[in-house]
């Protein structure tokens, strides 16, 4: 007769160890990070390092973005149209912290079962120059985006489609500089096939 009572531990430990080593396997296996960007008509592939450092750069533009719009916006005291986004708590703790003028408040569901709001609201020029200003790369990043990492500006009157898009080819241009700096200096820079851009 045989004694499952003695098989169970030599049973578990095989199989723990089998997990493990499963675990290995597929962890190896598990996709790069990496950016596909085009630049001067050459193509690249920024992994490791580079990666990182285009992540930083992705979120430093978003913030100087930002800083371009509110310097754009004038008179001094003007409120200025945002949208900002996170779970109830913090988006109540940030409301609450500023003098905001809420215009829409639409609740949210994120993964897994977390509530939320997408707010829209009005905010003066001196608070949100002061909110962008302290903002860290951190804040925007998307593995770990806060409230104040989620604001927008909105389209509005005190910023014209001509200032815009001043802001957008300042920005492009100082993007450009920057990815040039990335490809020169960095490691994780490999060439890479160019695609099609449809």
């Amino acid at each position: 007769m045989i004694n499952y009572a003695t098989l169970a531990i030599p049973i578990m430990a095989v199989l723990a160890i089998g997990g493990v080593i499963s675990f290995f396997v597929a962890y190896s296996f598990y996709p790069e990070k990496h950016e596909n960007i085009k630049i001067d008509g050459k193509c690249y592939e920024l992994v490791d390092a580079a990666h990182e450092k285009i992540t930083a750069l992705n979120a430093e533009m978003k913030i100087t973005k930002m800083l371009l719009q509110i310097s754009k916006v004038e008179p001094p005291n003007a409120r200025i149209p945002i949208i900002f986004n996170g779970k109830d708590s913090e988006v109540n703790n940030f409301k609450n912290t500023y003098n905001l003028t809420v215009t829409s408040n639409q609740k949210v569901m994120y993964f897994p079962k977390i509530n939320g709001s997408v707010v829209t609201a009005d905010i003066t020029k001196p608070d949100l120059l002061k909110i962008v200003e302290h903002l860290s790369l951190f804040d925007v990043f998307p593995s770990s985006k806060s409230v104040v990492g989620s604001i927008g500006i909105q389209p509005n009157k005190y910023i014209s489609p001509s200032e815009e898009k001043n802001v957008s080819l300042e920005l492009d241009k100082l993007m450009k500089n920057k990815l040039r700096q990335i490809i020169d200096t960095s490691e994780g820079v490999e060439s890479a096939e160019c695609r099609n851009d449809t």
